[in-house]
């Protein structure tokens, strides 16, 4: 295990258990004690919990030496489904919806402290209008087909009647 000191920033790297799903989250160390750390939210200052030095490196990189994405996460919605995944790089944060296929990213202004759950808020959004268009668009092709068989069969129909005619 690298050297950690109190006061350092690390970051959450996937999560430690059920009710810890802040992947991606900055922490501090707010105290060593015997065996673990005490660990504090950087932004609030408020105590989050307590993880052990032998777990720590398996969860925990420290904030200067984070690099590339964190891996796809649930992302549960206020239903209890999960329908899209999302993930960090403390810089931007991208959604996907499952089934759709589509990708909403937000990025954060380099002057500005990254949020991830403004982040996701955002994504979440961008990738929901993007589905909407996608289905509109997938919509006006069905549209634009049906028309063109309607066409293409009153051209049928009006050879037919013209045949008969003769």
């Amino acid at each position: 295990m690298e050297t950690v000191l109190k006061f350092d920033r690390v970051i959450l790297t996937k999560e430690l258990n059920e009710k810890f799903k802040k992947v991606g989250e900055v922490f501090e160390i707010a105290n060593i004690l015997d065996d673990s750390f005490l660990l504090r939210d950087s932004k609030t200052k408020v105590a989050v919990g307590v993880i052990k030095f032998e777990d720590f490196d398996e969860y925990f990189v420290k904030e200067n030496e984070f690099e590339g994405w964190t891996k796809w996460m649930p992302l549960t919605g206020f239903d209890g489904q999960t329908d899209c995944l999302y993930r960090t790089n403390r810089r931007k944060t991208q959604v996907k919806f499952i089934t759709d296929k589509v990708r909403g990213e937000s990025c954060c202004n380099r002057n500005d402290e990254f949020n991830l759950y403004i982040g996701i808020q955002l994504a979440y959004l961008r990738c929901l209008n993007k589905a909407f268009e996608q289905k509109k668009v997938q919509e006006e092709l069905k549209l634009t087909t049906i028309e063109k068989e309607i066409s293409y069969n009153n051209q049928i129909i009006k050879k037919i009647l013209n045949s008969l005619n003769t």
